[in-house]
């Protein structure tokens, strides 16, 4: 099939984007790389170079383009690329623009949150919030949620080996830190830097301003502190305890079986977050804050005490999930 995959990301804090509906659209584009596959993007930074990385096909939208003028561009692409199949994964999408699209050509789409009334030939949820099945929307649409199908990098379906734990705190917060929590988290853990060994991946968006350059030169010593990485899932497979935001990371952090605090960039972060506290599996030390680094400090004081009592015995995330939406993909031809 020719596949065309319409997403939006980068590094723009007011339209709560970052890189994680493009990090879960290549995940996806690993698993159907047989298909000819273009990536219609709205690029806010880094995305292009990212997109290049992977060695994927792309155009290029402009940025903050009209709801109608992005069905335009979309549908003259479908047309011109003669595309049997578009996926959809992007910040503030509508049923208009679905039913759009919908009468050209099949139409998946990649929703967060409890986000699945919309008109399409099949929807994917994976939000933790969700427990594993499939219901049909009021629209008719074939709805996959729960955990079950989150997409992950292909990576994960690989069998897990036992690994030493080389690291006993690892801070990630995508591939944009677009909150600047890596600075306080640095500073909150001052007084731990002899305790533990820590690892802080600063994300391939990330830009070192100064106060984070003048951080990074202070505790060279005693924290690793690296840009980006291209295995994360030996990272938290090294690592004892995580920080992370509210994204995909937390259903990483979950496969592995690693305990895992969030400190969350964006408001719609803090619904996931709850739902991991909930579980028992996550800490949800909420929006960063004038209380963050005492919660933080604490965390670390008592990092045995955490690690004890959130639970690694699990399987909700089994890392299986975009091997399943494959399936599904594939029979709509």
């Amino acid at each position: 099939m020719k596949i065309l995959f319409r997403t939006s990301g980068g590094r723009i804090q007011k339209k709560e984007l970052g890189l994680g509906h493009i990090h879960r659209c290549i995940n996806l584009s690993k698993e159907i790389s047989s298909h000819d596959l273009t990536f219609l993007i709205e690029d806010f930074g880094s995305v292009s170079s990212l997109l290049k990385e992977q060695s994927l096909k792309y155009i290029k939208l402009k940025p903050g383009l009209s709801e109608n003028a992005d069905i335009k561009n979309t549908i003259k692409t479908i047309q011109d690329k003669k595309i049997d199949l578009v996926i959809v994964d992007r910040y503030g999408l509508t049923n208009k623009y679905a039913k759009a699209i919908k009468k050209e050509t099949k139409l998946v789409i990649i929703s967060d949150l409890r986000n699945i009334e919309y008109n399409a030939d099949l929807l994917v949820n994976g939000f933790i919030g969700y427990k594993n099945k499939i219901i049909f929307n009021k629209h008719g649409t074939k709805c996959l949620l729960g955990p079950k199908y989150q997409i992950l990098n292909p990576i994960y379906t690989k069998k897990k080996l036992t690994i030493k734990k080389k690291i006993d705190i690892l801070a990630t917060f995508g591939g944009f830190d677009s909150a600047n929590i890596i600075p306080v988290l640095i500073k909150s853990l001052k007084n731990n830097m002899n305790d533990f060994r820590i690892k802080i991946i600063l994300g391939q968006s990330t830009k070192k301003n100064s106060e984070l350059t003048k951080l990074i030169t202070k505790y060279k010593k005693y924290i690793s502190i690296i840009q980006k990485v291209p295995n994360m899932r030996k990272e938290i497979s090294e690592a004892k305890f995580g920080f992370c935001a509210g994204g995909m990371t937390t259903y990483e952090f979950a496969y592995m079986k690693v305990p895992f605090a969030i400190i969350c960039q964006y408001p719609h972060q803090l619904i996931t977050s709850k739902e991991w506290e909930k579980l028992g599996i996550g800490l949800n030390l909420g929006k960063l804050s004038n209380s963050t680094p005492k919660k933080i400090q604490n965390i670390a004081n008592n990092l045995e005490k955490y690690k004890n009592i959130l639970k690694i015995n699990h399987n909700i995330v089994d890392g299986l999930g975009t091997k399943r939406i494959r399936k599904e993909i594939t029979s709509l031809k």
